[in-house]
């Protein structure tokens, strides 16, 4: 009777938490890795514990849920399919996704120049960035992108270098050092939890570039009238993809550069900075263009020392774990923005949006930590927290304004983002 009864519990805890609202289903891996807690997000401490009708749901599987049905609504108001569920539809979008590939490229070829400044246009008015970044916008032929060379798997570091980078002097006391040790790994452990989080943003923040292209219709009307319907049906289907396909299928499309359709780096060695985006389509190019803006702004989050830094990024920033980012990061990245107060809309407050960011990355793991928590609740303290970051932003520019407007000259000349984050004390560096 006890092992029927651990039975059903068991099952009860696995099959539940994903929920449903028609007959779609993501694919069973990745339906399995979210019950058995099996991402790069599970046990990651940044995320709230979370309960529903008296089942222990973890926060990734909330996530998973409720991403999973917006990418089917949208797929479906997209391409007009509204039956996807079985085979025949699955070839139907296939056919549909690759014609739409096929004619957007020969537009685009003939508007190459117009849609390389239209997109770097759009990041601007949307982001409220005038001067802080340099851009570079190239639409490309697709197989002419190179592959990144992110690492399938995380880097492995000895001991004794996470020791002295992570923790203090070692000890000669045995149990001293143990102990030192012990603080060492957990506080490694802590920056690539935060890294990890600060990962899915950057992604999340950059996925917003996917659909921007619906506003600025009028100017893609005027092209052609067929544009934007051929990015709303390759758009939704290639966020599909990322849900039915087998985790490790996709994995090795990444792997082996065939899935590589845009990439971007940031040029620091420039004043100010510049953001160079490639991509195969325009409204992956938008989506470049943010992921670098997001990428240089969230890279405060990672340690002062270069070598801690980058070995932070070797365990967190793995081709696998980027994958898992372009299907959760979105639902983190509304969280977020969801906290925001209504001022940071106005056309004269976004930019500060990028200031918050800076701020929030620059934060200790455990206040890291904490903070997310309550964004992701959604709770008025987590509205409250953000809300005073940015009163306090927005006290900092504006004494900033007033040393400038009185001839200041401390600025930090030093500074790869100049005015942008230096007013918050911040450094790329």
């Amino acid at each position: 009777m006890k092992n029927n009864l651990k039975s059903k519990v068991r099952k009860a805890l696995l099959e539940a938490p994903i929920r449903y609202d028609g007959p779609e289903k993501m694919d069973p891996s990745l339906e399995a890795a979210f019950n058995m807690g099996q991402t790069p997000y599970s046990k990651n401490p940044a995320l709230p514990d979370m309960n529903a009708d008296g089942i222990p749901d973890s926060f990734e599987q909330i996530m998973a849920s409720k991403r999973f049905k917006d990418v089917v609504e949208n797929l479906k108001r997209l391409t007009g399919i509204t039956n996807i569920s079985n085979m025949s539809a699955m070839m139907q979008l296939q056919t549909l996704a690759m014609g739409a590939s096929q004619k957007i490229i020969q537009i685009q070829n003939q508007h190459k120049e117009y849609l390389e400044n239209l997109s770097i246009d759009l990041v601007k008015k949307e982001t409220g960035i005038t001067d802080e970044f340099n851009f570079e916008a190239d639409l490309v032929s697709p197989g002419d992108i190179t592959s990144r060379g992110m690492s399938g798997k995380p880097q492995d570091y000895e001991e004794e270098e996470i020791q002295q980078q992570f923790g203090g002097d070692e000890e000669e006391d045995v149990e001293e050092d143990f102990m030192s040790f012990m603080g060492a790994m957990e506080n490694f452990n802590n920056e690539t939890a935060k890294r990890r989080i600060l990962n899915a943003l950057i992604q999340g923040g950059a996925k917003k570039g996917h659909y921007m292209y619906q506003l600025v219709v009028p100017e893609l009307n005027r092209l052609d009238p067929d544009l934007v319907r051929l990015y709303g049906v390759i758009m939704s289907f290639a966020d599909y993809l990322y849900w039915i396909m087998p985790n490790q299928q996709m994995l090795n499309m990444a792997g082996s550069g065939e899935g590589m359709m845009g990439k971007e780096e940031v040029d620091k060695e420039t004043n100010p900075p510049t953001i160079k985006a490639q991509a195969v389509w325009f409204p992956l190019l938008i989506h470049e263009l943010l992921k670098g803006i997001n990428d240089a702004v969230m890279t405060q989050g990672l340690p002062d020392d270069p070598r801690a830094a980058e070995m932070v990024m070797g365990v967190a920033d793995t081709l696998p774990d980027e994958v898992w980012d372009m299907r959760v990061g979105p639902i983190i990245y509304e969280k977020l923005v969801n906290s925001y107060p209504e001022q940071l809309f106005d056309d004269d407050k976004k930019i500060i949006q990028f200031y918050l960011k800076a701020r929030l990355a620059s934060l200790s793991t455990d206040e890291f930590f904490e903070t997310m928590k309550e964004i992701l609740k959604e709770t008025p303290k987590g509205k409250k927290i953000v809300d005073t970051m940015v009163k306090e932003i927005i006290q900092e520019l504006q004494q900033q304004e007033y040393e400038d407007a009185m001839g200041s000259e401390d600025e930090d000349e030093d500074d790869d983002l100049n005015n942008f984050l230096s007013n918050l004390g911040i450094s790329l560096n």
